[in-house]
């Protein structure tokens, strides 16, 4: 019978870990998306993500203030989605492998950013800053620590990743 704690396959998990282990910490692996933009109507942009069961077509806009439809969700949008849903599995991940079993566990994003820059040339930064509210049945702060070391999304935030942009 599979074991799950915080909705997590223990037994996966477990598998996972020894792999990594053989593999001297790594287990290396790759994501793929491919997009268009759309030049008339809503969605402005659509991109079909998929998972190892199942196929999705995401849809986004950018707000009315920057000239878009406004009618389906914004990028930065499925940044914070992206960047919470990350956090969050990896709470539950972190929990479950120390022992703590949750009840509760929910999750309040803020973006702060400054749109100054997206249409007129400046140094300015962006993105100012994340705030990620956490609420869960247990005091989880040295998981709550453990997993932002460990979350792919908060890293991807935090530190400067390799950017190529090439025309095909």
């Amino acid at each position: 019978m599979v074991k799950y704690v915080n909705n997590i396959d223990m037994d996966i998990l477990e598998e996972t870990t020894k792999k990594v282990s053989d593999k001297n910490g790594h287990f290396l692996t790759e994501k793929h998306i491919d997009g268009e933009f759309h030049f008339d109507g809503s969605p402005m942009f659509t991109a079909q993500l998929t998972s190892e069961r199942a196929k999705f077509v995401f849809g986004a806009d950018e707000p009315g203030i920057l000239g878009g439809r406004g009618v389906h969700a914004t990028p930065l949008n499925y940044l914070m989605m992206g960047v919470m849903s990350c956090f969050a599995s990896t709470v539950a991940i972190q929990a479950a492998k120390n022992g703590v079993e949750l009840k509760k566990l929910k999750f309040k994003g803020h973006l702060y950013y400054d749109i100054g820059p997206v249409v007129s040339i400046s140094d300015f930064p962006i993105i100012r800053s994340l705030k990620i509210d956490v609420e869960a049945d247990r005091d989880i702060k040295e998981i709550l620590e453990l997993s932002k070391k460990a979350c792919p999304a908060l890293y991807a935030i935090a530190n400067p990743i390799p950017t190529e942009i090439t025309q095909v």
